[in-house]
């Protein structure tokens, strides 16, 4: 009997109604932008983007950063898709901690976007991360944020906290310490920019998918009916973001750390 596909990082929990709605974080306007910070701190010659999926950020890296090559990793078989795609050179199948060992040393840039939490083991992770990359080379992370006042607010209906398959969350100051315990110097911090405007998105489905129907007929129909609350919501989203992410409501971070050279 044929193996089944191992899902991507970024596959998994598809028939999460939350996270249907999250996807809008692989916006290519999105990716752009995280190209660019971390483009204000170098070029790199070789980048690798950890849990890839279909390689959606080296696509759009590359309009940032035509000369550099993109790599990716995922356990699942999209990246040899985004390989077939010409979205990256190398397709890595596998977890990071597995794969560093053969890629020791290879890369000047490591980028982690929404995929630390998602894995059962953050450290492991950054620390594979650090082996991978060549000394002076810069790690970059956006993660859900768990100190925003939107997590703190929308509780168990912040969608970061009500996606299934969510094993971990970490705080920045939590982040922090275990760059620094490996041997990383953080050079950028970022709480505004990264922001996914759909908090009030996700919980408006969350609310409504929790109290649909469950027969087919009904629970489509319901749907229906649900539909300009949920539209309401995400306008309401890009309408206030700009407030929000200055008054401590943005859910996401993004640093970016520099390998420093072993002792």
């Amino acid at each position: 009997m044929p193996k089944r596909p191992v899902p991507s990082v970024r596959q998994q929990a598809t028939d999460d109604p939350v996270e249907r709605v999250l996807r809008a974080r692989h916006s290519t306007r999105r990716h752009r932008a995280t190209a660019h910070a971390l483009a204000r701190h170098l070029e790199p010659e070789s980048w690798l983007d950890v849990g890839t999926g279909h390689g959606r950020l080296p696509a759009a890296a590359k309009d940032v950063l035509p000369y550099t090559a993109y790599d990716g990793t995922d356990p699942g078989g999209a990246v040899e898709e985004a390989r077939e795609a010409g979205h990256v050179e190398e397709a890595h199948q596998g977890l990071l901690p597995d794969l560093a060992p053969r890629l020791a040393d290879r890369y000047d840039a490591v980028s982690m976007v929404h995929h630390l939490e998602r894995v059962p083991d953050p450290d492991a992770e950054l620390a594979a991360a650090r082996t991978v990359l060549r000394p002076g080379g810069h790690l970059l992370i956006e993660a859900a944020d768990p100190e925003s006042r939107s997590a703190r607010l929308l509780g168990p209906w912040w969608p970061p906290h009500a996606r299934s398959q969510q094993p971990c969350l970490l705080p920045l100051g939590r982040l922090r310490g275990a760059l620094e315990d490996l041997g990383f110097t953080l050079v950028d911090v970022e709480r505004r920019a990264p922001h996914l405007p759909l908090d009030l998105t996700g919980a408006a489905v969350l609310v409504v998918g929790r109290r649909l129907p469950r027969a087919a007929g009904p629970r489509r129909a319901c749907g229906w009916a649900a539909a300009p609350l949920i539209v309401l919501a995400y306008a309401l989203d890009q309408l206030l973001a700009p407030l929000l992410v200055r008054t401590g409501f943005g859910n996401t971070y993004r640093v970016i750390a520099r390998r420093e050279r072993d002792d």
